[in-house]
């Protein structure tokens, strides 16, 4: 099995040195304005998604060429991948697709400009986007970009999957209007259909497995901790997701916490958040801890998973590093615009913390 994935090892270490490094972001962290980040993406390796961008300007144009340039980076790794464990690695980067489907749902809600949809979506013009979950195209999208309402973008998406999911928490929006419900409804489906197409391939990618739970447990954690911070009377149960490592007691000892403080320190058999709660204790802010659980989950495992015998895990690593390369592009360039304090940009940015 080792030797199919001969091929896809060499060609993403290869592509693996064209990533951002981290003095790369330490640079960034100095600039402060749109133009000069636009210069400097450019500079190292973002030079054509930004071409391919230039209806858009400033902001906008930052995030239209990341998305563009996660796509393709992420279509490059599906590329190389083996058919024998495809389908995991297709169940991953289907994320995306639910991603680009929240963003729809979101905006409808909100009645933002289509165009201000369009730039939001992690997408390839004019391709195949769902080559990632082998479904939704570029017409596709323009279609649900256009619907006149939730209800009918629901509708449009049965045929693919995603619609079922979204038609079982259907009544309970239209009771309450409140659009969590559906973005929960989509977690439900990505989780599960991740932990339905895991399988042992060459034996080694039990890490695979292990960073999916740990994934489920901090969604869990963060949603449990921001009910206790905002006092919701809310049932935290209807919005837990299952699969995780989290024992249940200890879910149920964290939803009865009082105060962050509480929260924290019950979590300790878990984890150690304390550079988040110094953070949250100064700043009244839960961003440090939801940065520093980002944080630790990236590094954790693409450590491990670079370190395995060639399999699907050094295909996951490969994606990992590029969401985070993603995630931190994005949140230096728009936390320097919007003069976000600087210990908060360095808290949330995963290649700085």
């Amino acid at each position: 099995m080792q030797t199919s994935y001969g091929l896809p090892y060499g060609t993403l270490k290869v592509a693996k040195t064209q990533f951002l490094q981290r003095k790369d972001y330490e640079d960034m962290f100095r600039l402060s304005n749109p133009e000069d980040f636009i210069s400097y993406a450019s500079s190292r390796g973002y030079n054509e998604e930004i071409s391919m961008s230039s209806d858009y300007k400033g902001l906008d144009l930052i995030e239209a060429s990341n998305n563009l340039h996660l796509a393709r980076t992420n279509r490059r790794a599906l590329a190389v991948t083996p058919q024998n464990g495809k389908d995991l690695i297709v169940s991953y980067v289907t994320k995306w697709d639910i991603q680009n489907i929240k963003t729809i749902l979101v905006s409808k809600n909100l009645n933002l400009r289509i165009e201000q949809t369009s730039l939001n979506l992690v997408s390839e013009t004019n391709t195949q986007l769902g080559v990632f979950a082998g479904l939704l195209d570029a017409n596709d999208y323009r279609n649900l970009i256009q619907m006149d309402n939730i209800e009918d973008i629901i509708a449009y998406t049965l045929k693919f999957g995603y619609g079922k999911a979204l038609l079982a928490y259907m009544d309970e929006y239209r009771k309450t209007n409140n659009i969590s419900t559906l973005l929960l409804s989509l977690d439900l489906y990505y989780f599960d259909l991740m932990k339905d197409k895991f399988r042992f391939y060459s034996g080694s990618e039990g890490p695979i497995l292990r960073f999916i739970r740990k994934t489920i447990d901090l969604k869990n954690i963060m949603t449990l901790l921001k009910f206790v911070e905002f006092g919701s009377e809310q049932l935290t149960s209807n919005y837990i997701l299952n699969g995780g490592s989290l024992p249940q007691q200890l879910i149920d000892d964290l939803s009865k916490s009082t105060d962050v403080e509480e929260f924290v320190n019950k979590l300790k058999v878990y984890a150690d958040l304390s550079k988040g709660y110094d953070f949250y204790k100064r700043r009244g802010s839960l961003v440090g801890i939801e940065g520093e659980l980002n944080r630790n989950l990236y590094w954790e495992f693409i450590n491990i998973l670079e370190m395995s015998a060639l399999s699907l895990n050094n295909i996951i690593a490969f994606l990992l590093r590029a969401e985070a390369e993603w995630k931190d592009l994005r949140n230096l360039a728009f936390s320097r615009y919007y003069g976000i304090e600087e210990e908060t940009i360095k808290m949330t940015t995963i290649n700085l913390g």
